[in-house]
């Protein structure tokens, strides 16, 4: 009861926007994968934030305040035809807040999306590919919004679903040449107005990395490649009722190297982290910690 009465007296530093589009494999790529068929993934993603942070420089916590996400991923593909792909990401979730001591959490089905992505231009050479391709999708209220702790409902960012309907658009680019791989992203999703009248605000990303196969056998043998890359994130002011919240919105530069291997064709492995280099808050948040996801797909 004293976590719970402590947060809801003070949530703005807990306003966390998820994006329940996370998870699956090469779903944000310009490239689609397979003329037809379907392809099962399992993304297991940890998500902590620790120390608190005061526009863009860590400042004491007295409370030793921190937070935990634990989010799988089941993602669904299915290939149309050579341009146009549909998927679906179910995510299960586990949320742990902590602050003097104490601790909330709250575990269950997330908010699922459904995607739909659209190859727009193509070319291929002798050694080099370029792909660009459209994606639109729609975040969907599955996620539970009334875990409650000591008989009070826990705030929005323990809870494991948002209650809002959430639309989002993409476009990716995807560039081959030889064994090096180039990719491209930039998104935006449209937040709306979910559960405890909270409108988390505008989410806006923007990506660039570059990867190399520096182990690649002749078909079907394995692929091992490595890849760096940054990701710039924007988030927009939060409002509760109407109401700006104070301590809401952020600009972050993340790192985020990886590991993809390709034991057999239709077997993907993805590893990888988002490592902050770069955080700003308004007002006091809890700083972003090094993420880690692992990602297993198989296509039939």
């Amino acid at each position: 009861m004293r976590l719970t009465c402590l947060l809801l007296s003070c949530p703005a530093w807990w306003i966390n926007v998820a994006v329940a589009q996370e998870g699956g494999i090469e779903v944000f790529a310009g490239e689609t994968l397979f003329e037809s068929g379907f392809r099962v993934s399992l993304t297991e993603l940890y998500k902590p934030k620790r120390d608190l942070f005061r526009g863009s420089s860590e400042t004491n916590d007295s409370l030793n305040r921190s937070f935990e996400e634990f989010r799988t991923v089941l993602g669904i593909d299915y290939g149309i035809d050579r341009n146009a792909t549909l998927s679906v990401l179910v995510p299960t979730v586990h949320r742990e807040m902590r602050s003097g001591g104490a601790s909330s959490t709250a575990t269950g089905l997330g908010d699922m999306a459904l995607l739909g992505k659209y190859r727009l231009f193509h070319d291929q050479g002798v050694a080099s590919e370029f792909n660009w391709a459209a994606i639109g999708g729609l975040e969907l209220p599955t996620g539970a919004t009334d875990a409650r702790e000591g008989g009070m409902r826990l705030p929005t960012s323990v809870q494991v679903g948002k209650g809002s309907w959430n639309p989002f658009l993409a476009t990716s680019v995807t560039a081959g040449l030889g064994r090096a791989r180039f990719d491209g992203t930039v998104f935006y999703k449209f937040n709306t107005e979910g559960a405890q009248q909270l409108d988390e605000g505008e989410f806006f990303s923007g990506s660039l990395s570059a990867a190399y196969r520096f182990i690649h056998y002749k078909y079907p043998g394995p692929t091992v490649g490595g890849r760096i890359g940054l990701q710039w994130r924007h988030e927009g002011r939060a409002k509760r009722s109407g109401m700006r919240v104070t301590d809401s919105g952020a600009d972050e530069l993340l790192l985020t190297p990886g590991l993809s291997i390709h034991p057999v064709p239709r077997m993907d492995l993805n590893i990888g982290a988002r490592i902050p280099l770069y955080q700003d808050y308004n007002g006091t948040q809890l700083g972003r910690d090094t993420e880690f996801f692992l990602a297993v797909g198989l296509r039939f």
